[in-house]
């Protein structure tokens, strides 16, 4: 209903104009709020929980994928993606959801069972480990507000693979840089992942080019513009 719409706008604006000051977590939060509610904000990238103890221990054999398993994240995409990737290549799913289940039996149908780890929930430590070790990250998920997982794979010097659509990532991930942005297509998603294991010398690369791009994203600097 499109006067709810328009309440709902109504009292947002009216909340909002309110504050002395107004952050977004991104720029695609910052855009939509102009694009909706007409409100100019700034932007102050938020830190992860685990700000500080990310660490690289090379680059293992694994693609990891991180976060909840939801259809929105598009972990489809990967797992139809696995079979045109080197056999060698393995991808370790850590995270729960409704999703899981169906994610299982797609990986049976794709013929990649055994090359799909799914994990589960995981400690905040084994997830610590998992990126330390990862040789890459794959987040790809559908107009995403910010996106952590980004965050911790650069934090961690790991380069992400993603997709052209996929929102507040693109803030971060540049083609080429410190990562790969492809069509959202499991072949394209491939073939990238290909590129990057093929040559190992750009998983070192490209992740240390993610650490720089994400290096002022730490609570000093988020605490020194909100007390200003």
């Amino acid at each position: 209903d499109l006067r709810i719409i328009s309440h709902i706008r109504q009292i947002d604006y009216v909340s909002l104009t309110q504050a002395k000051k107004i952050y977004c977590i991104s720029e695609n939060v910052k855009n939509r709020l102009e694009t909706f509610n007409n409100i100019p904000s700034e932007v102050l990238y938020p830190p992860t929980k685990l700000e500080g103890k990310y660490r690289n221990e090379g680059y293992s054999n694994y693609i990891l994928s991180a976060g909840r398993l939801d259809p929105l994240k598009r972990l489809d995409l990967i797992i139809k993606a696995l079979k045109y990737i080197n056999r060698e290549i393995k991808l370790k799913i850590a995270g729960k959801g409704k999703y899981g289940e169906s994610l299982k039996e797609l990986a049976m149908k794709e013929g990649v069972e055994d090359r799909v780890e799914f994990l589960g929930f995981v400690s905040d430590e084994e997830l610590l480990n998992l990126y330390a070790n990862a040789g890459a990250v794959y987040f790809a998920p559908l107009d995403e507000d910010y996106g952590f997982i980004t965050i911790e794979a650069f934090k961690s010097g790991k380069p992400v693979v993603t997709t052209i659509d996929s929102g507040g990532v693109l803030e971060f991930v540049k083609d080429g840089i410190n990562g790969y942005v492809v069509s959202p297509e499991p072949k394209a998603i491939a073939s990238a992942f290909n590129d990057l294991f093929i040559n190992r010398n750009k998983l070192s690369s490209l992740g240390t080019s993610g650490m720089k791009a994400v290096s002022k994203i730490n609570w000093d600097y988020v605490i020194d513009k909100l007390i200003v």
